[in-house]
């Protein structure tokens, strides 16, 4: 999303074309958008020639086997392709000269504008469509977007089972994992976890005590990537913790980030078992620890919920989604009806347990109809809970309530409960 300068709005730049967590098992959706969506006659072509190479490639690999709408071989060459050495040098580097940039201008951001975003995302969609250009040739896909969400889409339909958990393919869960690897702005490796102890403090001070305290920071679907998010600030909310000789309350941060853009539905093997995935790693990395809180927003938010029950402290989530039945934030449309199921009874059982151990939540949202649907839902199970607290920003009329909140200079200080115990 990006801020319009004279309305103060935030409108979206991205309604021309389905992102990768979109182009699934719909595939028809994809190109009926193509067609719907394309501002020029050569475009309108480009989408009725996908269609008719996609109806023609079917038609002739259900004759061979009727099994499979798509060759194991092919995809097995796209993940390879989208995997090579070649591509990761060309990704990384992308990353790493963009962070540079922000480093030299002194700045640590907690979420990156669209515009920047869009930059970053357009290189990685050329490196992949340049990577699978035979593949597309091989079907008589355009070597272009369009192209290529429409080839992707056509993968994932082939492969979900009939329950829309599992794959029926192994390819194409390793597919969809190099994807998810590749369209993302995180260059840790396995693009989910990141540890930085002692976090915006000089680790190598001998002055510095090993914390006692863990913040887990989860990301959200981000501005069309997904990057670690709330560094800059949780950086600022430990040095004014330093200065003001509250040492001991000083924290370091695990981040957390899903680069399947699936609410943390998705494992590392493009599955979609990332709860248990999910639980195992972050309860492994709390071990140490006797003060345990959790901070995300939207997507982010949703997991600070889920999760929360890990929580010893305090649980701060900004504009989380509840229910991912018809959510207009929801994406991924491979996401069956019984994984979102699961995940909000997963969300509820845990906010259940968090509140019994005495873990205070903190809600904020801004007046975003879904946003108020969200919490107003969460609270229908948890009416005369107190631990359970909504904070409504009446003067912010979007989704993003934690940009707002740091637009406006107050996101530290709505922070500062995650170390309040």
């Amino acid at each position: 999303m990006y801020q319009d300068a004279s309305s103060g709005q935030y409108t979206s730049q991205r309604s021309r074309f389905r992102e990768h967590p979109r182009c699934t098992a719909r595939f028809g959706e994809v190109i009926s958008h193509a067609f719907t969506m394309a501002s020029t006659p050569e475009e309108r072509m480009i989408s009725v020639m996908n269609a008719e190479a996609i109806l023609r490639y079917t038609k002739h690999q259900t004759s061979i086997d009727y099994s499979n709408l798509v060759s194991n071989t092919l995809i097995e060459d796209m993940v390879q392709a989208i995997t090579s050495p070649t591509i990761r040098k060309f990704r990384i580097r992308q990353i790493t000269d963009y962070e540079e940039d922000m480093k030299q201008q002194q700045r640590m951001p907690d979420f990156i504008p669209e515009c920047n975003e869009l930059q970053l995302l357009g290189r990685l969609y050329y490196s992949a469509i340049r990577a699978v250009e035979p593949c597309l040739n091989e079907i008589g896909l355009s070597v272009d977007h369009a192209g290529f969400t429409v080839l992707l889409a056509l993968c994932r339909a082939a492969g979900l089972n009939e329950d829309g958990r599992s794959s029926v393919n192994d390819s194409v869960a390793r597919l969809d994992e190099a994807i998810s690897k590749h369209f993302n702005a995180i260059i840790a490796p396995g693009c989910r976890f990141l540890y930085s102890p002692c976090h915006g403090l000089d680790a190598t001070n001998h002055n510095v005590r090993r914390s006692k305290r863990l913040v887990i920071a989860f990301s959200s679907l981000g501005n069309g990537l997904v990057r670690f998010e709330f560094g800059g600030s949780l950086a600022k909310l430990n040095r004014q913790l330093r200065d003001k000789d509250k040492e001991s309350d000083t924290f370091d941060v695990l981040f957390v980030a899903d680069p399947s853009q699936s609410w943390y539905t998705k494992d590392s093997n493009g599955k979609f078992n990332g709860y248990e995935e999910y639980e195992k790693r972050i309860r492994a990395a709390c071990r140490p620890y006797n003060h345990i809180s959790i901070v995300g927003d939207s997507m982010g938010g949703s997991a600070a919920l889920l999760f929360s029950h890990i929580s010893t402290d305090a649980v701060v989530a900004f504009s989380p989604q509840v229910n991912l039945n018809g959510d207009e934030h929801v994406s991924r449309n491979d996401m069956a009806t019984l994984i979102r199921n699961e995940f909000q009874r997963n969300l509820l059982e845990n906010v259940k347990r968090a509140v019994l151990d005495g873990v205070n939540i903190n809600i904020h949202r801004g007046l975003e109809e879904s946003d108020v649907k969200h919490t107003s839902e969460l609270l229908s199970h948890f009416s005369s809970c107190e631990s359970i607290k909504v904070i409504e920003h009446a003067e912010c009329v979007h989704h993003q309530s934690a940009a707002y909140l740091k637009e406006q200079g107050r996101l530290i200080s709505e922070l500062a409960v995650l170390v309040s115990k």
